[in-house]
């Protein structure tokens, strides 16, 4: 099987696609072995290429390929079989995968499959799932919330084993927990809650010979015991002057930090924002739903229009397939994921010694709209809280005002 002229499509759609010389050139020297090791096997199609062949290859690889090495290869939990070799695994993957997209190739031996979704050994947890999306109403992050304990859950009786669910006990469950969240209690109230709404609904099918949804008792965690710590004004505004806009990358963080400051907005909601979303007419950007279920518009003020424009005229790639505002600077460019945006604003942060994650924008945003008397209705409007119980907690945020109006209504007795 000649793989000449895959090999050279291959390497043009990474050149178009902004691809480094020291990217291409790794991927061009493994290909060019894995030519070598189809002729020495005598393979005819790439069709069946799984993980067993792609072990071979590796192998192939130590012991042919000048000044080879053997690896040890990752040092963390991998959901890959192979450990060894990262960056050979890494080509081979993604040029079966290029393979299969374009049509050379029927079958794609190294699927990417998300890390939550599929795999399920009970069929009435992929069930359960579906009752979710469909009937619960579930927004789009409290059901990815509920999938990754569900998931976890159905792993962790297959691994015991379990083979009905009427062989559940309470062992298996606490020892579930435990695992999951140990003392954390707000994690564990997060398990218990996925786990109820699974209970009852196996419960309702019988598949359960008790409720073990009302044998959960979360501990108790009181809702306005902590107060939120904003970020003060000058903090903000020493972390935007700290982003050099005119590095690389400078104008889409500026752009991303003065989204959150001026907004309040999540980082979910930064990442999920597309270009259609902006109304520039109107000066109005409107954030599609991802913790609740009606979208959220919010006015756009003039610098925060000012560094969406430099950003998306001078440094967002173009012309681009993605409709997202936001994207990554490596090829090939695919848009912001919201693990990604949080970790991009930490890293700021820290950079200039403030210590916590970008969520504090959002307190800081709470806390200033405060101090200019907004109502708490208003507030929760702009911060899209589908319940006020979600904002009660910025009743605490501003202490010294409190504090004052204390002292002064006790100076008037």
């Amino acid at each position: 099987m000649d793989l000449t002229p895959w090999i050279a499509d291959y390497m043009t759609y990474l050149e178009s696609n902004g691809y480094a010389e020291k990217t291409i050139g790794p991927r061009l020297i493994h290909l060019s072995c894995l030519q070598r090791f189809v002729d020495a096997r005598n393979l005819k199609t790439l069709e069946d290429f799984g993980p067993q062949l792609a072990s071979d290859f590796i192998d192939y690889w130590v012991a042919y390929q000048p000044e080879a090495r053997p690896s040890t290869g990752l040092k963390r939990k991998s959901r890959y079989g192979l450990h060894h070799h990262v960056l050979i695994q890494y080509s081979l993957r993604c040029f079966l995968r290029w393979a299969h997209s374009t049509g050379c190739l029927q079958s794609n031996a190294f699927p990417l499959t998300p890390p939550v979704r599929g795999g399920y050994f009970f069929p009435e947890t992929a069930d359960y799932l579906r009752f979710c999306e469909e009937h619960k109403g579930l927004a789009k992050e409290s059901l990815r919330q509920a999938e990754l304990f569900v998931r976890r859950f159905d792993q962790f009786l297959h691994a015991v084993p379990l083979t009905a669910w009427n062989q559940l006990r309470s062992g298996h469950i606490d020892l579930f927990v435990r695992q999951q969240a140990s003392h954390n209690i707000g994690r564990i109230q997060l398990i218990h809650s996925a786990l109820r709404g699974l209970f009852r609904y196996l419960f309702s099918l019988g598949r359960l010979d008790r409720d073990w949804a009302s044998a959960l008792l979360s501990p108790r965690r009181y809702q306005l015991a902590h107060t939120p710590c904003p970020l003060s004004v000058d903090q903000v505004l020493s972390l935007l002057q700290s982003i050099d806009r005119n590095r690389r990358g400078g104008k889409r963080n500026f752009a991303v930090f003065l989204m959150a400051a001026s907004l309040g907005v999540r980082a979910s909601e930064i990442a999920a924002l597309c270009l259609e979303d902006l109304d520039w007419a109107q000066a109005v950007v409107t954030f599609p739903p991802v913790k609740g279920n009606n979208d959220l518009p919010l006015p756009l003020s003039r610098p925060l229009i000012e560094a969406l424009a430099d950003y998306l005229k001078n440094e967002r790639p173009s012309p681009s397939p993605h409709r997202n505002v936001f994207l990554g600077l490596t090829p090939p460019w695919g848009p912001l994921a919201p693990g990604s945006v949080s970790c991009l604003m930490g890293r700021i942060m820290r950079r200039i010694g403030i210590r916590g994650s970008g969520h504090k924008l959002r307190h800081a945003f709470a806390s200033e709209l405060l101090k200019s008397g907004i109502a708490f209705s208003t507030l929760q409007e702009l911060l899209g809280h589908s319940r006020f119980t979600s904002t009660e907690v910025y009743t605490k945020i501003d202490l010294a005002q409190l504090r004052q109006v204390a002292i002064n209504d006790a100076e008037d007795l």
